[in-house]
């Protein structure tokens, strides 16, 4: 299914599909984590809200390269340029 037909509960279930497998692994290797706090619909987009913790809570790439590639790696595996990733 377009992830962008998806209702919310289906979206947020995929969302938390793709961190577990293949974000949560990339972090991990660093000693760090994220887990989501909230999803939402705003303007046609789906708002991810995350909060990082272990190595990830005090890294100054935190907030830029690896935002960006949480980001990236939702909208290539879910097939949308619809998402975006906030850290809390």
């Amino acid at each position: 299914m377009n992830f962008e037909e998806m209702n919310l509960k289906e979206k947020i279930e995929a969302i938390e599909k793709v961190i577990a497998k293949d974000i949560l692994p990339m972090l991990a290797f660093d000693g760090g984590m994220a887990e989501v706090l909230d999803v939402r619909e705003s303007n046609g987009e789906t708002h991810v809200f995350i909060r990082y913790g272990g190595a990830c809570a005090s890294c100054s790439s935190a907030g830029g390269a690896t935002l960006f590639a949480i980001e990236e790696t939702l909208r290539r595996n879910l097939n949308t340029d619809k998402i975006r990733v906030f850290p809390i």
